[in-house]
């Protein structure tokens, strides 16, 4: 396993290289042995949330990493759909980070809001309760004269 170091020059110079080209080429096989070169991009903003929403469905990772249709996905090996998978995460994950520390913050913020309205809602719940429970209770009676 490969040491990252934050300041090195090399790895610096090569992400620049990527955000350039926007993602970086390289050979893919498919299962009739036929090979292609291939861009694992960058993920496009309109293509982001279709990638969260599907990021169990790798068929759709991969499709979008390389901007080929699902089906095309079915066509490669397994070893290149690993690579690609690979490649698109590490090209990708600052951005995904980012993404999910921003979406994180929105979901907390309305989650403050709506549980804030529900504690008013419930305060004034108590609120109606206890003016019935404090209420004059009229007499209950259980016993009556009834002719049969």
């Amino acid at each position: 396993m490969e040491k990252v170091v934050k300041n090195d020059p090399e790895l610096t110079e090569r992400n620049n290289i990527i955000t350039i080209a926007g993602g970086i080429h390289m050979e893919v096989q498919h299962i009739d042995g036929t090979k292609e070169t291939v861009k694992v991009r960058q993920i496009p903003a309109t293509k982001l949330e279709t990638f969260m929403t599907k990021l169990a469905d790798e068929a759709t990772s991969v499709s979008i990493y390389c901007d080929k249709p699902t089906e095309w996905v079915d066509t490669l090996t397994q070893e290149s759909m690993n690579e690609i998978c690979e490649k698109g995460l590490e090209i990708n994950e600052s951005f995904l980070n980012a993404w999910c520390r921003r979406r994180a913050k929105w979901t907390e913020m309305m989650n403050v809001g709506v549980i804030a309205e529900m504690q008013t809602k419930l305060d004034a719940l108590n609120a109606i309760l206890a003016s019935v429970t404090s209420a004059q209770k009229l007499p209950i009676i259980t016993a009556s004269d009834q002719k049969r």
